[in-house]
């Protein structure tokens, strides 16, 4: 049995809402992640095509503002 099997087993055993709040950080930090990936590849798409000055053309995401 590997590390990694006998921490999946270990959380199961967890109550629900503790395991929850075990977990949100680690959820967290992946959306924080993806967000910074989208942004990075937007934003160098944008940079040459006079979008310097437009609202929302440094890479944000649009749909979220």
């Amino acid at each position: 049995m590997s590390t990694f099997d006998e921490i999946l087993q270990w959380f199961e055993t967890l109550p629900a809402s503790f395991a929850f709040l075990l977990a949100l950080p680690f959820v967290i930090a992946f959306v924080s992640l993806l967000k910074d990936a989208v942004g990075r590849r937007s934003g160098k798409a944008g940079r040459g095509g006079g979008e310097k000055g437009r609202p929302g053309g440094h890479g944000e995401l649009k749909i979220l503002l």
